[in-house]
């Protein structure tokens, strides 16, 4: 052993150490491979299910509609993020690939492929266990060894909890506990090792494999995969057939770029592109969607000009546009004058928005936006009197979303006791209430003192479904690639499925019981809004996953903050890209992110693919919420902090001045000029607490709104008792 290499630097109790563990994983490694060729003996090549526990559900909701960030999927011509980036519901894992046997000379024993294997796997895990050995041996950072002392505990499926640290990573050995394995054992495994050659750049070895397979059903996927991977290897004319016979495949777009630098002058045309439909589906929650109604006639370029007159002080001018438009409906013109009432509003100018409120409330009837802003513009004058029947009319509209209706019905209830009305407040908090996941019903339940009431137990589909989901091409397509570690690819084949069967009720829930089940978050979020959609029961197990998380370093936010971020930002999926660039699980700008950790090289194309580090990207969030804490604009206040998040300390500064509603929280977010940063900071306010109360942690920011204060921002130190005290009750 050279005296240079990373085993001789390794002290002898290290070394030690990561043979003992290195030899513990191989014992593992060994019995899986006898259990495999017992299984290959046993078992034909039908279909198969486990029985065993279901894991955990790990879904999310969906991702945020913002007008100058939509967030879009990093293009998989790029070779996809190993297993042990990706943000796991069941923790951390190996890819196939490092457990794949390499090419030797045969020798005299000729031991069996398993048992090769296990050999292969046996040295690269004692080598992986000194690796760790000497990870745990480096001095820890001040930030890391503060952090990591107390772990978040997650819930999982049977009601117990697990650690949500960093340990020894379990390989991947194919199959998805409770799901159909189409796939017989030994296409399964050539199929692992294909993928696994093909990541290593070695095409020519896996279409030696690929010419072994007995099912060829998923060629398509090997052949992007190599050629995307290898694009030497990919001869025009293949191509060219490959896209005439999968034109609306996941990779159509990505191979067809390729032919075009290939065939720059001789491409036939691009084929159509396949749009999202799911995602399309559930981009509005079922809360904020609002009843079936004839939908209203807009005129989007007399809107812009009407609100950009509105805030240049213009309201004349405004006004005049809106009676100048030609075939302009009654009720489109009111919603246009509610919306320049609620500029107004925002601008301080509360009896003038009160005066224009109340003719928009009388022409919009049934909508209840108008009545909404109406009743702020007078309770912001001091006027709850005036105020309560503007908001009552919001709380019975019966064509406004369900999370308006809250709005109005919770702040009838506040106009009720600032005009000593008290005997009408509790039957309006509890009709709030009865929207749970929302802003204003959230806090509705806590003033009364209610449980919080989320639907946290999972479902498991029916035999009958998941065969026929077996049964259907993509969804046979889809448990195969699961089967073989393919999330990514399986995830694109259920979304295309979903196109062609959206009409399906029983497709849909054996889809989000797969998604849930194989840590697909951003579908299963997706399917279970729209499910929920044609059934009306509420799925928050699928709604609001708990993904493992945890920045380097560990948590030093309040780790339900951190979960409601990664939720609305990016819905869990570490390859999220905004429009305007924001990368990663927290959406940070690479500018931003190099500003805050001090590294220029994050501004690079190297740098921007570190930030879709699921740790890394954690890590610079945390740290660029702490930097917002301490800029004087925003001094501790949660509130400002989110909405700086969302749209930039400057602009927060510019919006708000200092004196704007400082006695009253739930007015200071409803002024925030921007719509999108109003309602970011309402629905992140509203995730975080519905992730403390999965988590079982406490909601101090719900508790302070709730008593009409300013939530204040947690630091280090209350995060480490919040985690002590999740123990402690945790062990009881």
């Amino acid at each position: 052993m050279s005296l240079n290499s990373p085993m001789a630097r390794c002290r002898p109790s290290s070394l030690l150490l990561g043979i003992v563990l290195g030899a513990t994983l191989s014992l593992g490694v060994y019995a899986e491979a006898l259990a495999q060729r017992a299984n290959a003996h046993a078992n034909g090549p039908a279909v198969r299910t486990t029985h065993t526990r279901a894991s955990e559900p790990a879904t999310a909701a969906r991702r945020p509609a913002r007008q100058t960030a939509r967030v879009q999927r990093v293009a998989q011509s790029r070779p996809a993020a190993s297993d042990s980036r990706r943000v796991s519901a069941t923790g951390p894992r190996f890819t196939p690939s490092r457990f794949t046997p390499s090419r030797s000379a045969p020798s005299r024993s000729a031991p069996s492929r398993a048992t090769r294997a296990a050999s292969a796997r046996s040295s690269a895990n004692i080598a992986r266990g000194v690796a760790l050995a000497r990870e745990a041996a480096r001095p820890q950072t001040p930030f890391a060894a503060a952090s990591t002392a107390v772990p978040l505990l997650l819930p999982v499926a049977d009601g117990h909890t697990e650690i949500a640290a960093a340990g020894l990573r379990r390989p991947v050995t194919g199959g998805v506990d409770g799901l159909p394995q189409p796939l017989a054992p030994s296409d399964a495994a050539r199929l692992v090792r294909i993928f696994d050659l093909q990541a290593r750049g070695e095409s020519v070895a896996a279409a030696q494999e690929a010419d072994r397979l007995d099912d060829r059903r998923l060629m398509s996927h090997v052949l992007a995969d190599r050629w995307l991977r290898t694009p030497q290897s990919a001869p025009a004319a293949a191509v060219l057939a490959w896209l005439a016979e999968f034109p609306d495949h996941p990779d159509a777009g990505a191979l067809y770029a390729l032919l075009r630098r290939r065939m720059p002058h001789g491409a036939p045309p691009a084929p159509e592109a396949v749009p999202d439909l799911l995602a399309m589906a559930a981009a509005i929650a079922p809360e904020d969607q609002a009843p079936d109604a004839p939908p209203i006639a807009r005129n989007a370029a007399l809107e812009r000009v009407v609100r950009a007159k509105a805030r240049d002080g213009d309201v004349s001018g405004a006004l005049l546009a809106i009676a100048g438009a030609r075939g302009l409906a009654p009720g489109a013109a009111a919603l246009l004058q509610g919306d320049v009432a609620l500029i107004l509003f925002q601008s301080g100018r509360d009896q003038d928005a009160l005066t224009m409120a109340q003719g928009a409330a009388r022409g919009a009837e049934g909508h209840g936006g108008p009545a909404f802003v109406a009743g702020l513009a007078a309770f912001a004058a001091g006027q709850p009197e005036a105020a309560i029947p503007y908001f009552e009319i919001t709380a019975r509209a019966e064509l406004a979303p369900p999370s308006l209706r809250a709005a109005g019905a919770y702040w009838t209830a506040r106009a009720s006791v600032r005009a000593r009305r008290p005997g009408q407040h509790i039957a309006w908090l509890l009709q709030a209430a009865q929207e749970p996941r929302t802003f204003y019903g959230l806090l509705a339940r806590r003033a009364l003192g209610l449980a919080p009431g989320f639907a946290w137990e999972g479902e498991v589909a029916g035999e009958a479904e998941t065969n026929a989901l077996a049964e259907t091409a993509g969804g046979w397509r889809a448990l195969s690639l699961l089967q073989i570690g393919q999330r990514d690819r399986a995830e694109a084949e259920l979304r295309r499925l979903w196109a062609i069967g959206a009409g399906n009720p029983a497709l849909g829930r054996a889809m989000l019981v797969v998604a849930s089940t194989a840590n697909m978050p951003a579908l299963a979020s997706q399917l279970a809004q729209v499910v929920q959609g044609s059934d009306g029961r509420p799925r928050d197990f699928a709604r609001f996953p708990v993904p493992r998380l945890e920045p380097l370093g560990g948590f030093r936010v309040d780790p339900s903050l951190i979960y409601a971020l990664a939720r609305q930002e990016s819905n869990f999926d570490p390859g999220a890209v905004s429009g305007a660039g924001a990368r990663g699980l927290m959406q940070v700008m690479p500018a931003t992110a190099a500003y805050i950790l001090g590294d220029p090289s994050l501004r690079g194309r190297s740098g921007h693919q570190r930030l879709h580090d699921p740790a890394f990207s954690l890590e610079v969030g945390q740290r660029y919420l702490h930097h917002l804490n301490s800029l004087d604009s925003v001094d501790g206040d949660l509130i400002r902090m989110l909405a700086a998040y969302n749209a930039g300390p400057g602009n927060v500064a510019r919006w708000m001045p200092p004196g704007r509603h400082q006695n009253d929280p739930l007015l200071f977010i409803e002024s925030i000029p921007a719509g999108e940063t109003r309602a970011f900071v309402q629905r992140v306010l509203a995730y975080s607490w519905i992730y403390a109360s999965r988590l079982g942690l406490p909601s101090p920011s719900l508790d302070q709104l709730a008593a009409g204060q300013f939530p204040r921002f947690a630091g280090p130190a209350d995060v480490e008792r919040m985690l002590m005290r999740q123990q402690r009750l945790a062990m009881h």
